[in-house]
């Protein structure tokens, strides 16, 4: 990256009204207002990024709170964003069309600069599951929303496409983080990870402001992307892959002569998760792990006979359709029998760890709720795959489906 392209005018202009804003919180926050804030070089509640947050402070760019304190860790609000940047356009009074969310109104706080900055076109909002509108003005700004503001202030257009574990080549900001790499502002947590829904904090924007103004002095590490602990399955068997993932659905088969049992990567990294749950007072049990081409169309058999085709179909796959064939899925469940391959393990000990630590082993939850029309199956908590957990890191931060993030159908 080329020091003038940092250099500009510009963009010293806007990073200094957007910190000076960050960090002197206003009365109608609940905060101070810059007449009062207190202004230090060392803060006693700072000790990561000192170097970093006492170069801003000498500057005169942001200040502490009465107390002393400078409250590393306080996150910024989405509302935060929209004054930063609309004082940086020298807007005081700003007037604007209503932008038509359903949870701002004309005496709402920050309601005209909400309505301005939609007008203006960097406010989008959000779109809730019941068609509603919002902007969630209170909601915590997002790294990854912290990383599009700072690439586009910056005009940073360097792109050596650098991947964490934790953000997906689909997620709206991948771009804008690798940018942010790319130009040594950012090197992510340990282990390759960026966290792009975390809520920003201010020692981190400070970080990335001591970053962008003296690059000389502060300056991000590499990314280092460590190699998985549990690596993805080889392509080199029979079936449908797309970006290196063996996909077995509705759609997708396996021949009735591929029966290699539980695939060895899979059952360390189950082996190796069980007993890391177990440590962490959880006991988790298989249910049913590898199954045969022929095993699966005597189970499916039996299930239509019991409960007809429709019904069946919509928890139990078809011989040749089923992930268990590929030796990669686990069913899993607890020590109270009652739950198992029952929707409501999900609210059982067992089933709240699996979903929260799964991908930490390279499993991820292969038919979530609500997915049904997607993936063609009910809600299996219990239920996982083998992926690697690279790719498993990647398809749970991105909230979708199997089917979803490789973009294949399901049924």
């Amino acid at each position: 990256m080329k020091e003038q392209r940092i250099f500009k005018k510009s963009a010293l202009t806007i990073i200094t009204a957007i910190l000076v804003l960050l960090f002197m919180p206003n009365l109608e926050a609940g905060g101070i207002s810059p007449g009062k804030a207190e202004a230090a070089t060392t803060f006693p509640d700072v000790t990561d990024f000192k170097a970093e947050i006492d170069y801003l402070t000498g500057l005169e760019i942001i200040r502490g709170y009465p107390d002393g304190t400078f409250r590393p860790k306080t996150s910024i609000t989405r509302l935060d964003a929209v004054r930063m940047i609309l004082r940086e356009m020298e807007i005081e009074d700003p007037v604007a069309a209503d932008p038509g969310f359903s949870d701002m109104n004309p005496e709402t706080q920050g309601y005209a600069l909400v309505a301005k900055a939609v007008e203006i076109g960097f406010i989008d909002g959000k779109v809730l599951e019941d068609g509603r509108k919002v902007f969630d003005p209170q909601g915590k700004l997002t790294r990854a929303e912290m990383a599009k503001i700072l690439v586009e202030a910056y005009s940073l257009t360097a792109d050596d496409n650098i991947k964490f574990i934790d953000v997906s080549s689909g997620h709206w900001a991948s771009s804008h983080i690798s940018r942010l790499a790319t130009a040594n502002i950012t090197d992510g947590f340990p282990g390759g990870y960026f966290k792009p829904e975390s809520s920003l904090e201010r020692q981190h924007f400070a970080v990335f402001m001591a970053r962008l103004l003296n690059p000389s002095e502060f300056q991000a590490g590499p990314v280092v992307i460590p190699p998985p602990k549990y690596p993805a399955p080889s392509t080199d068997t029979p079936g449908y892959y797309v970006d290196g993932i063996l996909v077995v659905n509705k759609v997708h088969d396996l021949p009735s002569t591929y029966n290699p049992g539980i695939h060895p990567l899979a059952q360390t990294a189950a082996d190796e998760m069980m007993a890391d749950a177990k440590a962490q007072g959880v006991n988790l049990s298989v249910i049913s792990a590898f199954r045969s081409y022929s095993y699966q169309e005597t189970l499916y058999n039996n299930y239509v006979e019991r409960d007809g085709q429709a019904a069946a179909d919509r928890y139990s796959a078809r011989p040749g359709h089923s992930e268990h064939q590929t030796g990669l899925a686990f069913d899993f469940g607890g020590t109270n029998q009652s739950y198992w391959l029952k929707t409501s393990f999900a609210d059982t000990a067992a089933g709240r760890w699996l979903e929260a630590n799964a991908s930490k082993y390279g499993f991820i939850l292969r038919y979530p709720e609500g997915k049904e029309s997607i993936t063609g199956y009910m809600f299996e908590p219990w239920h996982f795959r083998y992926v690697g957990s690279r790719e498993s890191a990647k398809i749970k931060a991105s909230g979708k489906t199997l089917e979803e993030y490789l973009g294949v159908r399901g049924r």
